[in-house]
């Protein structure tokens, strides 16, 4: 009895593989987080200008 070979086809939406790193700079969120983070720092700024601590 033969058995069949098994063999995994190419998907067809097969597309070169890209970066960890790059996925993660290139998505949208991290790009919303990151001005998210500079808008803060810009408010911390303004408002130690404004108000200085002590």
């Amino acid at each position: 009895m033969r058995t069949p070979s098994v063999s995994s086809p190419t998907p067809s939406n097969a597309v070169p593989t890209t970066p960890f790193i790059i996925r993660v700079i290139s998505a949208d969120s991290t790009k919303k987080g990151a001005a998210a983070a500079v808008a803060g720092l810009l408010v911390a700024a303004v408002s130690e200008a404004i108000w200085p601590s002590r």
